[in-house]
């Protein structure tokens, strides 16, 4: 059984029609071969949970969410036991968020409280340059932070623990299902999905409205770069994987 762990805004989703597109090619191919979906994402869970609701996306099996932070067992109703705890160790969320307000003096601003999370410090920093985000990771060091800093759009700032992120979260569920799944894929488009592309034990999608910065990240790793964008890449790249 494959597991396809993918990316919502910009990779299967940008409106009803890319929901629509990707639910049709899941419906057909689970039914075909059999699959867990999850989506990977840098959304919160309720707002998740909520764009589901509304729109033409196929449910998930299992949702990552807040940029690999949290995993949520959709048909269980239920966070995915001992993830949580495992993000602990070297993380304190109000440390994190002072040395950030004190660290960066200009364009900071937070995001909207349904943004943060347990797990997840976020802020709109347009434009950061590289200088400045390895300041920034050096004041998180110093403050005896276990973190990451992970910078998406030329915008999102979040800072989470040091064993967050998509990849980890993703590779954690990998475990947890063990010997269910034979084969994993993943998509993305920005660069909190460079991780999760860059794992070695998947195949992995870029749909071609990908950031530049991304494909920068991803020089030397193998991926499918998609010649179509959103959900028409994602089934491109799925159709080229599963084809082989």
């Amino acid at each position: 059984m494959l597991l396809f762990s993918t990316d919502i805004d910009g990779t299967v989703y940008d409106g009803e029609q890319s929901a629509r597109l990707f639910a049709g090619f899941w419906a057909e191919l689970k039914s075909e071969r059999g699959g867990y979906l999850a989506y990977n994402t840098g959304r919160a869970l309720d707002d998740t949970l909520g764009l589901i609701a509304s729109t033409p996306l196929p449910e998930p099996d299992f949702i990552i969410s807040g940029v690999g932070t949290s995993i949520y067992d959709v048909r269980g109703e239920r966070l995915v036991q001992g993830f949580h705890d495992h993000l602990n160790e070297g993380w304190d969320p109000e440390l994190a968020h002072r040395v950030v307000e004190q660290s960066v003096s200009d364009g900071l601003s937070r995001q909207p409280d349904e943004c943060q999370s347990q797990h997840k410090r976020s802020w709109f920093w347009h434009g950061a340059s590289a200088s400045g985000l390895s300041a920034l990771e050096q004041a998180l060091v110093g403050a005896g932070l276990a973190t990451q800093v992970v910078y998406s759009s030329a915008r999102d700032l979040d800072v989470i623990p040091a064993r967050a992120n998509k990849a980890n979260a993703l590779l954690f569920l990998m475990r947890y299902l063990n010997s269910a799944v034979a084969r994993t894929l993943v998509a993305g488009d920005s660069g909190n999905d460079a991780a999760m592309l860059a794992l070695g034990e998947v195949d992995s999608i870029v749909v071609s409205n990908a950031e530049a910065a991304l494909m920068e990240r991803l020089q030397g790793h193998e991926c499918f770069v998609a010649s179509q964008p959103c959900a028409s890449g994602v089934i491109e790249g799925l159709k080229h994987y599963l084809s082989s």
